[in-house]
């Protein structure tokens, strides 16, 4: 039989050869096991935390509703109602709607835009509409009453 001295195609990759080494990994502390732990007869109100882990949070109040993505009354647009996104009855909507205008109408100028009018007034204007419906204070920085006021700016 004749021998072939010769492959009849070639290789397109070089043998694999390659050699890689990984540094040592580091000991991790071992966990805290219950099997070991002696637990007191008394009820913790807070339970302890573990190192590595975040701080339980404390607070009681609820969070604070964030204004929905897109502009008031661009519907096509992808915006939104502002009355159906609050879910207030519509003569809660106007009645606050109408004071906020009110306020701003007394506090702002209204031939300004609203980058344009100073901070202490729009704070007044927040801080009173907030003392008069509690229900503003549920919403992250103000945005019920920036929109409202918003609408009637230039």
């Amino acid at each position: 039989m004749p021998r072939i001295s010769h492959w009849p195609y070639k290789r397109h990759f070089g043998p694999l050869t390659m050699h890689c080494e990984f540094p040592p990994e580091r000991a991790l502390d071992p966990p805290i096991l219950t099997q070991h732990k002696v637990f007191s007869r008394a009820v913790d109100l807070i339970p302890p935390t573990m190192p590595g882990l975040p701080a339980p949070l404390t607070s009681s109040a609820p969070p604070k509703i964030l204004k929905p993505r897109g502009e008031v009354s661009r519907l096509n647009r992808g915006g939104y109602n502002l009355q159906e996104k609050l879910g207030w009855s519509l003569s809660e909507y106007e009645d606050i709607r109408s004071f906020v205008i009110h306020l701003a109408r007394e506090h702002l100028n209204v031939q300004r835009s609203w980058k344009a009018q100073l901070t202490p007034k729009l704070k007044k204007v927040f801080s009173e509409a907030k003392s008069r419906y509690p229900v503003l204070d549920d919403y992250k920085d103000d945005w019920v009453v920036s929109i409202s006021c918003g609408s009637i700016l230039k």
